[in-house]
Parts: C-alpha cells; structure tokens; sequence
C-alpha cells in the first residue's frame, strides 16, 4: 500500500544487467497472455540495441509497474508496446501517474503515443477490456475509430482483435489512410517480423478507411 512516505519515482532501464530488470519482467510475465508476449530473449536484445526503452516505476527502490516503448525513429509516433503495475499496487493510481510520465516523456519529443488495446467487442472478458481502454480514455487518448487492427499471435495461436489508440490527440482533425498505412505496416514489420505481403496485414490495410477519426468517449 502507499502511505504520506511513500518515495514514487520513475526511470529508464538501459542495462539488462541492472538489479530493477529482472521484478520488471516478472511483472511483464504476469500481467500478459503468452499470446502478446514477446520472448525474454528478444526484449533484452531490443533493449541491449536501443531499440526498445525500459521504464519502470520504483517505489521505495521497489519496481511495482513498468513499460515498454519503441520509437519509430523516422515516424512521429512511439509505441507504448507494454504497461503494467504489479498486482499488489494496482488501483491505487499508479498506473495513472506512471501513464503520464510516459506521455509527457514522447511529448517532450514531438511525438504521439500509439497505444494497442484488445478490443471489447471480441473475447470473453469484455468488462476487463473495456476498463482497460477507458483508463486510456480518461488520461487523454483517443481511439483510432474503425481501424480494423489485430494482433498477429505470438505464441502460434489465434490473432487477437484490437484497437489502436493515440495520445495526445492527433494535430488534424483526421488521420489519413496514408499514415495509417504507414504506421501499420511498420508495426507489422519491426514488431512483430512479417512482410508486407502479410494476409493479415493486407486484410487490415483492405478494410481501413481513407480517413480516421478520433473519439475520446468513455465506453458504457
């Protein structure tokens, strides 16, 4: 619990030899299907290359949350590609402050937040999703609104439907299918391996429309 003493801090992880790297993916491993997780391996080979950033929140020195983003370099967006607190410090706002150390660290650069999220209409816990994706909504970010995205399987099971979220809101009104295509493409590539030539992929880019809008309602 947190108490009026209560030191909460948040910081990058650049080693993966540093004493915080190991409780963070401990709470990556319990907090995500292995169907969205990506191997131990390659998160240390992405964060070893600099490709990926670490960041956790420490409370007390302890590490209680943590995420992981990848910047697009030549693109002005960054993909909040994991987050989590651990079980034991969750509804106690931190996810909320951790969030917006993490918006304001992307903004500081110029860039937009991409956010992907299992969409409540699918799967069997749709109460969880929908919670999940109003705690996005409630801190600023935007659904990507009839983006058609799913989740290439990690582990050779079953795609997962998703939504794209954004934060802050985009600076025009619409997104263009250009970007868009941009964005999903490069997610499919650099992400997740596939080709542009992916079935997936194509279906996506197929049923997208030509401009995106963005709505920040809380869903009921």
């Amino acid at each position: 619990m947190i108490n009026n003493k209560s030191k909460l801090s948040f910081c990058q992880i650049s080693n993966i030899n540093d004493i915080h790297f190991n409780k963070a993916i401990h709470i990556y491993n319990e907090s995500f299907p292995s169907n969205e997780k990506q191997p131990l391996s390659l998160i240390k080979k992405r964060i070893t290359e600099k490709t990926s950033k670490l960041f956790v929140g420490l409370l007390n020195d302890e590490v209680i949350c943590m995420a992981l983003l990848w910047d697009f370099k030549d693109l002005e967006f960054v993909l909040l590609d994991y987050m989590a607190v651990d079980r034991e410090y969750r509804n106690n706002k931190i996810g909320t402050f951790f969030f917006k150390f993490l918006s304001d660290t992307i903004i500081s650069c110029k860039k937009y937040m991409i956010i992907e999220v299992e969409n409540y209409l699918f799967g069997n816990n749709k109460r969880l999703r929908k919670k999940r994706i109003n705690f996005y909504i409630r801190n600023g970010a935007y659904i990507l609104h009839e983006l058609p995205y799913m989740l290439p399987s990690l582990d050779g099971t079953l795609p997962t439907e998703m939504m794209l979220m954004i934060s802050p809101k985009y600076k025009n009104d619409f997104i263009v299918f250009a970007k868009i295509k941009q964005l999903v493409k490069r997610l499919y590539r650099d992400l997740y391996g596939k080709t542009e030539n992916d079935d997936l992929l194509l279906s996506i880019l197929k049923n997208t429309p030509k401009k995106i809008s963005q709505i920040n309602n809380i869903i009921k």
